[in-house]
């Protein structure tokens, strides 16, 4: 059997997703789990797979997971097992083709923070139709040797007043591509940077975007065609709790709160 399994994490205190040796991640505490409640080995012989891999201090509220299980899981086991800042909001079982990352059909993050002194919506938004659709973003992400910097986004919505909202979308990011995205549309509300700046940085490779913290940084979707998960209630609900009783930034627990069950 292969399932697919819906996670939320608070990543405040995990040097990222992807497992480091001796360091926290939240990857090695689901790893952990799964093993302890016998639904795998290792990763590798269970095909384990996941749909996106964030940087150390960025949140998620519907990471996706897949492996070849032993059992079927019981969602209620699982999360005793997981500290309280990580939940498993659900799990389905897939096709045994199901592929986490290639099967994806969007991706979709948040970034929530203060607005900066004198900060124009309306040339944010200006800037952020420049964004969309497909360009070469060298100047919006960190390069990974052997992988091409052309990338096309789906969407860009910039909303708020003294808090600002970010919501990016598409098929696939880059590394550090939303973060130097809203980077640039902050710099350029803040007319700290003109909207020539950002049409030149999108047709030749002059110097980069610089990327805003990860820790305002939230995964808010992950999309497959035919496949649609339905969160436990109790799951969220703990979670949600540990957000609200636990978190250190109120203003991030609150964002992810908000964008939890949508």
């Amino acid at each position: 059997m292969r399932y697919a399994f819906q996670v939320a994490y608070d990543g405040t205190r995990y040097f990222g997703f992807a497992r480091q040796p001796g360091l926290p991640t939240v990857e090695g505490e689901l790893l952990k789990a799964l093993k302890g409640c016998g639904l795998c080995h290792e990763p590798a012989q269970a095909r384990y797979q996941v749909a996106a891999r964030t940087d150390r201090g960025v949140s998620a509220v519907c990471q996706v997971i897949a492996l070849d299980v032993l059992k079927r899981p019981n969602v209620r086991a699982l999360n005793a097992r997981l500290p309280p800042d990580i939940a498993i909001l659900a799990a389905t079982e897939v096709p045994p083709s199901f592929d986490a990352r290639r099967h994806a059909t969007s991706r979709s993050y948040r970034y929530v923070c203060g607005a900066p002194q004198g900060f124009s919506l309306t040339k944010a938004r200006t800037a952020a139709k420049l964004m969309l659709g497909s360009h070469d973003f060298w100047s919006f992400c960190k390069h990974e040797h052997g992988r091409s910097t052309v990338a096309k986004i789906d969407k860009i919505k910039v909303t708020g007043g003294e808090v600002l909202t970010f919501d990016v979308s598409a098929p696939a990011f880059l590394w550090q591509e939303v973060r130097r995205i809203v980077g640039a549309l902050l710099a350029v509300g803040a007319s700290e940077m003109k909207i020539d700046d950002l049409k030149l940085m999108l047709k030749t490779h002059v110097p980069k975007s610089r990327p805003v913290p990860p820790e305002s940084l939230i995964l808010t979707s992950v999309k497959y065609r035919g496949l649609k998960f339905r969160p436990s209630p109790l799951s969220m609900t703990k979670f949600k709790n540990h957000l609200r009783t636990r978190a250190i930034n109120p203003r991030r627990a609150n964002a992810i709160c908000a964008t939890l069950g949508k």
